[in-house]
């Protein structure tokens, strides 16, 4: 008998939640993957440029960003969004991570439980598996749809431990906030490609800018 559903996650999300096969009492790490632990706008702007296109960044949104080159009108919305899926996959698996990431990740790992809690294209998923653990990152990879905040809360529920939730995205941390106010939020600043038009997160969270400093932080979260 299939299991009821009302946490508003999707069922595919729930699927690869029960897969983490989360311990209970020991602490959580769940963190985003573009701009976290890996690179994505400036792979992207380099992509685009060879299928005719550019990126141009004037804020926190791919919306409105995209342009054929030399033109000065952007390209629509579904435009843009077919090519971020193509993107995906053609590119997942030759993302790189960003500075620190790996080195921070794996140390965690001695001492906390680590997933990757992403939104990306569920079609380019299990790529997006295959790259993190070519880099030495062989963890869950959770791939959400829309707001992060009800995965993380039935995360946290399942570990009933000290939980931190690593993005760049503002929009998910007030979802985290929202649907799991319980746990540690941190803010990544730490894409270089991205900082200058990250804009500022409402509420209580951390907000770091490089993995250095966000180890720190994780750390006296979760009170290792």
């Amino acid at each position: 008998m299939a299991r009821r559903n009302d946490s508003g996650v999707p069922p595919e999300t729930m699927a690869e939640i029960d897969a983490a096969a989360l311990r209970p009492g020991v602490p959580l790490v769940a963190v985003d993957a573009d701009e976290v632990l890996l690179e994505f706008a400036a792979h992207l702007a380099r992509w685009l440029t060879t299928v005719g296109y550019e990126l141009r960044l004037t804020r926190y949104e791919l919306e409105g960003a995209i342009f054929p080159v030399g033109e000065e009108t952007p390209l629509a919305f579904q435009g843009a969004l077919s090519l971020i899926d193509a993107f995906f996959e053609d590119e997942t698996l030759h993302q790189q991570p960003l500075d620190g990431a790996v080195a921070t990740i794996e140390r965690l790992r001695r001492e906390a439980q680590v997933v990757v809690l992403t939104n990306i294209p569920r079609p380019s998923r299990d790529n997006r598996a295959r790259n993190l653990a070519g880099h030495g990152l062989d963890v869950p990879v959770i791939a959400n749809v829309g707001g992060k905040g009800r995965a993380l809360a039935m995360m946290a529920e399942r570990v009933a431990a000290p939980t931190v939730f690593i993005d760049d995205s503002p929009h998910q941390l007030l979802s985290a906030a929202r649907h799991a106010p319980q746990i540690g939020r941190m803010h990544f600043r730490g894409s270089p490609f991205i900082r200058d038009v990250l804009p500022a997160v409402a509420g209580e969270h951390d907000d770091v800018g490089d993995w250095r400093a966000g180890e720190t932080l994780i750390r006296r979260r979760l009170g290792l």
